[in-house]
Order: C-alpha cells, then sequence, then structure tokens
C-alpha cells in the first residue's frame, strides 16, 4: 500500500496527524500553529488556553466541532500505561491518505476525545479493525453515503468500563460510548484523512459519524451474544465495526406475535433508497429486550429471526434499480431484490432498556463488511 498522498489532493488541508507530532521543513503546512514547539518522538503540540487550544485545532479541520481536551505530553503518556507496544509503533495503515496509525497517534485522538487511558486498548483494537481490508475504509470514507463506522462492544468490558447497553446506548450521556466512538472519528479524520469536504466525500453526512458506539445488553437477552455467535469467548470479549447508516426505529407496541411483530421489522427494512436495495449487504438489527422476548417466548431462535428477515426484507425491482449502482441481475428474484445477501448478513444485536422498540440500520450493501476482534 503506498504511503505517498495523491497529486490531486489538496495538502493544504489534507496532511496527516503526524505533522503535529514532528517538526521538519517536508511536514509544515498550512494546518500547524505558529510559535509551537515540536519534539520528534513524543511532545505532543500544547497550549496553557484550553479555549484557544480548541478553536485552534478546529480552525485547522482536526476536530468534529465541539471543544476537546488538549493532548499534552502528560496526558498522552497515561495512555501509554495500557498499551503493550511501542508508541511509534504503526498498528495500520488507514485511507483515503494511506496514514500510519502508531500508537502515539491513537493515543493522541483519544485524549482530544475525552477518552480514559483505560480505554487505550479499545482503540488500537478499533483502529487494527479500521485497517481490515475486507472492512474497506477508503469507500467507507470516500463515499457520498451516509454511512458511518458503528462500533459494539461484547463482553465482561462491558461492565468494567461501564459501557450503556440499556435505557438510552444510542443516545449521550455515557462517557464510554460517547468518548470511544469520537475517538474513531478523530483517527478516521486525522489520520485516514476523512475530512468533510476533502477525504469523506458524504453528501449531507449524518449525526452517527459525532459517535456511533454501544454495547449488547447481553444479560436480557434470550440468545447467544453477537461475539458468541461469531465464535469467540475471549475472557474480555470482543469489538466489531460496521459500516452502518444512522439507525432508524420500529414502533410496535401491540403485535404479541413472532411473526406479526417481525413483519414490522421487515417491512421497515425494506426501504427503496437504502443502499441494500440495489446491492444486498449487511443489515443491523438492533432488538430491545421486550421485542426479543415477544419473539423468543414463541420458540423463535436467532437463526430463526435471521432467516425470516433475509427471506421477507425485499423492494421492488423497479425501485431498487434506482441506486448509485446499475442493479445486478444476479439479485433479482422473481422481479423483488432481498436487502441481504444470505441469513448471516442480518446482525441481530439486543440493546436497550423498557419499551417496544427495534433499531434498525442499513449497511453499505456489497461495499463493506463488518469486522470482530477479540479484546485481549
Amino acid at each position: 500500500m503506498s504511503e505517498k498522498i495523491p497529486d490531486n489532493v489538496d495538502k493544504s488541508c489534507g496532511c496527516l496527524i503526524e505533522d503535529i507530532l514532528t517538526e521538519s521543513e517536508d511536514s509544515k503546512c498550512s494546518r500547524q500553529p505558529e510559535n509551537s514547539d515540536y519534539n520528534k518522538k513524543e511532545s505532543i503540540m500544547v497550549d496553557p488556553d484550553v479555549e484557544k487550544i480548541s478553536l485552534d485545532y478546529y480552525q485547522k479541520k482536526f476536530t468534529d466541532g465541539l471543544p476537546i481536551i488538549p493532548p499534552t505530553p502528560d496526558r498522552v503518556n497515561k495512555f501509554y500505561q495500557y498499551s503493550k507496544g511501542d508508541p511509534q509503533e504503526v498498528l495500520a495503515i488507514l485511507p483515503p491518505l494511506q496514514g500510519k496509525a502508531t500508537r502515539e497517534k491513537i493515543a493522541v485522538n483519544g485524549v482530544m476525545a475525552g477518552c480514559l487511558p483505560q480505554f487505550m486498548p479499545l482503540l488500537e483494537k478499533a483502529v487494527m479493525g479500521l485497517g481490515d481490508e475486507k472492512f474497506n475504509l477508503a469507500g467507507v470514507n470516500a463515499t457520498t453515503h451516509p454511512v458511518a463506522v458503528c462500533t459494539l462492544i461484547n463482553g465482561p468490558v462491558r461492565n468494567e468500563l461501564e459501557f450503556n447497553s440499556k435505557t438510552g446506548c444510542l443516545g449521550p450521556g455515557n462517557l464510554a460510548n460517547a468518548s470511544i466512538g469520537r475517538a474513531i472519528r478523530f483517527v478516521l479524520m486525522n489520520i485516514a484523512g476523512a475530512v468533510p469536504g476533502i477525504g469523506d466525500h458524504a453528501t449531507m453526512g449524518s449525526a452517527s459519524k459525532y459517535s456511533y458506539c454501544f454495547a449488547e445488553n447481553e444479560e436480557e437477552s434470550p440468545w447467544d451474544a453477537l461475539h458468541v455467535e461469531r465464535g469467540y469467548a475471549s475472557p474480555s470479549g470482543t469489538l466489531t465495526l460496521l459500516g452502518m447508516e444512522a439507525p432508524h426505529n420500529v414502533n410496535d407496541h401491540r403485535s404479541q406475535k413472532a411473526e406479526d411483530l417481525l413483519d414490522s421489522i421487515v417491512h421497515t427494512a425494506s426501504t427503496a433508497g437504502c443502499n441494500n436495495s440495489h446491492v444486498p449487504g449487511e443489515l443491523l438489527v438492533i432488538m430491545s429486550p421486550e421485542h426479543a422476548r415477544t419473539i423468543s417466548n414463541e420458540g423463535w431462535g436467532k437463526k430463526d429471526v435471521k432467516k425470516y428477515i433475509h427471506q421477507h426484507a425485499m423492494v421492488p425491482v423497479n425501485l431498487a434499480d434506482r441506486g448509485g449502482r446499475k442493479l445486478d441481475e444476479i439479485w433479482c428474484k422473481e422481479n423483488m431484490v432481498p436487502i441481504t445477501r444470505k441469513i448471516d448478513d442480518v446482525v441481530i444485536v439486543v440493546a436497550g432498556g423498557p419499551g417496544r422498540h427495534t433499531m434498525l440500520a442499513h449497511g453499505f450493501g456489497t461495499s463493506c463488511e463488518s469486522v470482530t476482534l477479540p479484546l485481549d
């Protein structure tokens, strides 16, 4: 993989975060602040005025527009206590700018996002997943589609780091969910180069690009959790990355039969205009404990649910063939196009608190495959 920035990229706004961390004539550009002291190995840009540094970083397109925690050497060094390798070790090369994701740069972005040092192992694992070829980060970052990186946490680490898997787990109010999701977005912007309008070409973007991270409510699920389903039994659990649109609600308070409830979910999933309608791919189904119990109480296993959704979530060909890519006839079945390619494209997790709701997130079609990694 080439590490050279393409000639057609606007380097004045697209340089990488190593230019923050090193001082050399070759690395200086308009995104660096004036009168800053740099050390080639470990010094981080510092300013005693938090408001000033937040505004300075924002003006240089290093942030999501919200205030940050300045990444002082002291703060960054605390993250290394939870890391097992050299700060300069490259864990992944991230497109579109082929940025070198070192432990140091990951820590810098973690500090900026407000993470606790204890979150460092998860951030490192997330970056490694982003570099997985099948995740196709180049496509996820560069597309005009509003796909975002969704991070799902499974296993004991959910409780150890106090992730929210229950009421409001996809919303505000939890440090781990919010700051880890935000740190991953900073990595995408500052290392991969996915700055809106530069490396990130999403037409309108999405609120899910601020932070999209939650944990599965395994205690209230009637089925195996996602990491168990995928064959992992790591003592600390797993981290799963998915390329997903923002979630859409399925409000069904009245269905008492499994099939009726699943029909509500299927109807909501069968949406013309989503990427899955013309290039079938993964579909994330985030089911509340109440909905999951309604279905499981009739003897439905997770595989039964996945199979039903896969077989019934479809869009008419005439509506499906309007996407960005010409519809391939191999997907057509009796004048209909399935939303998913296979049963395992239906990714089911149980999360949330009381209430009869399910959330659906369509994927990026065939252009992104979810990645699950064990947490050591």
